[in-house]
C-alpha cells in the first residue's frame, strides 16, 4: 500500500510539474501560430533556438523541419512548391519547367524556379525571374515577399523595404509558401549579427513586421528598431509607417494615424503611407481628407494599378471628379504613355466632361494596347 502511495505520489508530482511547464511555455508562446510547433525534433529545436532569440539558428531548424521525402505526384504539385519546400530541386525545377511547357503564361512555376534559384545562392537569376513575375502580376504577394528579400540579401534595401510594404500594408497577410517565414527569419538573425553601426534598423522593422504576423510579441521590437532608424536617419519616413502600422494591430488608431503623417509629411511620395490615412479618413467618414489622400498616393505611384480602384470609388462614383480623374490620368500617361487602363478612364472621363473626339483617341488607344497585349499572351 506504501509503495502504491509513494507511485501515486511521483505520479502527481511529474505531471504537476508538467502542468507547471506548459502553463510557463504557454505564457510565452501562447499567442505563436501553429507554424511555430512542427512536430519534429527539428521544430522542436527551432522553437527553443527562436524563444531564446537566435533567428537565424532557429529558421536553419525550422527549415529542417520541413525537409524529407516530396510524397507527392507530379499531378498533385505542378508547380513545385511542395518539392522545393522538402528540399528536392531537382524536381521542383522539372515540374515547373514541365508546367511552363504545358501554360507559358502560368506564374507559380516562375516563383518556384525563383525559390529554386535563391537555393542556389543565384540571387541575381532570381531577381530576373521575379521581376517577370510583377510584371505581369504586380501585386503576386510570393513575388513581392521573396524579391523583397533577395533585394535585402543584394544589399538593395530601399527596394526591399517598398516590396516589403506593399505586401504588409496593402494585403497585411502572409505568403503561401511554407518555407518563406523562416527565410524571413534567417534574413533577420544574419542582420541583428552585424555590428549595431552596420545594422539596417529600418529594414529590420519591416521583416520583423512580416513575422509578427505570425507572432504578435514582436510589436515591441519592431517599434523598437523604427526609433533606432528614425534617431539614426535611416528612412524614418518609413520607420514611421512601421510604427503606425504596429500602433494601429495594437487597437490605438489616433497614434497610428499620426504617425503615418509623420511618414508622409517626411516623404510626401510614401503611397503607402497615403493610401493608409485614405483608409482611415473612410472609417472615420472624413470625406475631404479620403479624396485628398487617394490623389496623394496615386499621384506619389501613378502606374501602379492597385490605386486605380479607388480613384473609381472615390473621384467618379462618390464625388463625380471627372477633372480629377483626367488630371490623374494624364499624370500617369506622362510616364507610362502605354498604360491601357488610363487611357481608359481618361476616355470615359472626357466622354463626361463633353468632349467625345477625346474620349474617342483615347478609347482607340485602349483597344489598340489590349489586342497588343491579347497577341503577345497568345504567342507565349
Amino acid at each position: 500500500m506504501t509503495g502504491v502511495r509513494a507511485a501515486m505520489s511521483r505520479t502527481v508530482v511529474v505531471v504537476a510539474i508538467a502542468l507547471a511547464v506548459w502553463v510557463a511555455i504557454d505564457r510565452v508562446v501562447g499567442d505563436l501560430d501553429a507554424s511555430f510547433f512542427p512536430a519534429s525534433r527539428a521544430g522542436l529545436r527551432g522553437l527553443l533556438l527562436y524563444e531564446r532569440g537566435r533567428y537565424a539558428d532557429a529558421a536553419r531548424a525550422y527549415r529542417d523541419s520541413l525537409r524529407g521525402k516530396l510524397g507527392v505526384s507530379y499531378a498533385a504539385d505542378p508547380a513545385g512548391v511542395r518539392a522545393v519546400a522538402v528540399g528536392d530541386l531537382a524536381t521542383a525545377s522539372r515540374w515547373a519547367r514541365l508546367t511552363l511547357e504545358l501554360v507559358p503564361s502560368a506564374v507559380e512555376p516562375r516563383v518556384t524556379l525563383a525559390e529554386v534559384a535563391v537555393e542556389r545562392g543565384d540571387l541575381g537569376g532570381a531577381s530576373a525571374i521575379l521581376d517577370e513575375v510583377l510584371r505581369r502580376r504586380p501585386d503576386h504577394l510570393d513575388a513581392l515577399y521573396l524579391s523583397a528579400l533577395v533585394h535585402a540579401r543584394r544589399g538593395d534595401i530601399g527596394e526591399a523595404i517598398e516590396r516589403l510594404n506593399r505586401g504588409l500594408v496593402r494585403s497585411g497577410v502572409t505568403a503561401s509558401r511554407p518555407a518563406l517565414l523562416w527565410r524571413m527569419l534567417e534574413l533577420v538573425g544574419d542582420l541583428e549579427a552585424l555590428p549595431e553601426a552596420r545594422r539596417p534598423s529600418c529594414l529590420l522593422a519591416h521583416l520583423l513586421r512580416y513575422v509578427r504576423i505570425y507572432d504578435p510579441a514582436q510589436a515591441e521590437r519592431i517599434t523598437a528598431y523604427a526609433r533606432a532608424a528614425i534617431a539614426r536617419g535611416d528612412r524614418p519616413a518609413d520607420a514611421w509607417l512601421s510604427i503606425a502600422i504596429v500602433e494601429d494591430k495594437l487597437g490605438r488608431p489616433d497614434a497610428a494615424a499620426e504617425a503615418m503623417r509623420r511618414a508622409l509629411a517626411l516623404h510626401p511620395q510614401q503611397a503607402e503611407a497615403a493610401n493608409w490615412l485614405a483608409h482611415d479618413a473612410w472609417r472615420r467618414f472624413d470625406v475631404v481628407t479620403r479624396h485628398r489622400m487617394v490623389r496623394a498616393a496615386f499621384s506619389a505611384r501613378p502606374t501602379d494599378p492597385y490605386f486605380l480602384p479607388h480613384i473609381d470609388e472615390v473621384l467618379v462614383q462618390r464625388l463625380g471628379d471627372h477633372h480629377g480623374v483626367a488630371q490623374l490620368m494624364e499624370q500617369a500617361l506622362a510616364v507610362d504613355p502605354d498604360y491601357g487602363a488610363a487611357h481608359e478612364r481618361l476616355a470615359a472621363a472626357a466622354l463626361r466632361l463633353g468632349d467625345p473626339q477625346r474620349a474617342e483617341r483615347h478609347r482607340e488607344i485602349a483597344e489598340r494596347l489590349a489586342a497588343r497585349r491579347a497577341a503577345a499572351e497568345a504567342a507565349e
